[in-house]
């Protein structure tokens, strides 16, 4: 059986994470009313959100992560907003949904004699749903 990646973004699997954090959040419009009691409705729910962490990560690998969510595709749509498929918490298996990609950083880990660097650590970034 084939091993599957927790998380591939445009069908492209990512390097399984040394992390991997799950949020599932409900959209809620609300207020609190004379009685100081919550007034609201669902507006949307099971929005989801995923973080994600490598201890090590090599820099063509973590170029290329980020890369998948920068320029236009062939159609000229921008690749801001792309399909990501991942383990959903709220199924127990895959969901593909629209994300985008959040803050993104990573620590320099070590530059080589040539001083290219070589890769970094605690690279980190999320992908929310739209």
């Amino acid at each position: 059986m084939a091993y599957k990646a927790l998380v591939s973004i445009g069908g492209v699997a990512l390097p399984d994470p040394s992390t991997y954090e799950a949020n599932t959040a409900t959209v809620v419009d609300s207020a609190r009313n004379a009685q100081g009691y919550m007034i609201g409705a669902v507006i949307r729910d099971d929005v989801a959100k995923v973080t994600m962490s490598w201890r090590f990560i090599s820099v063509s690998d973590w170029a290329s992560i980020l890369q998948m969510f920068k320029g236009v595709d062939g159609t000229g749509k921008s690749k801001f907003r792309r399909s990501v498929e991942f383990f959903d918490q709220t199924t127990g298996t895959w969901s593909t949904r629209e994300m985008y990609v959040s803050d993104r950083n990573a620590k320099i880990f070590k530059r080589d004699e040539e001083n290219n660097v070589i890769g970094y650590l605690g690279a980190k970034l999320s992908l929310i749903e739209v």
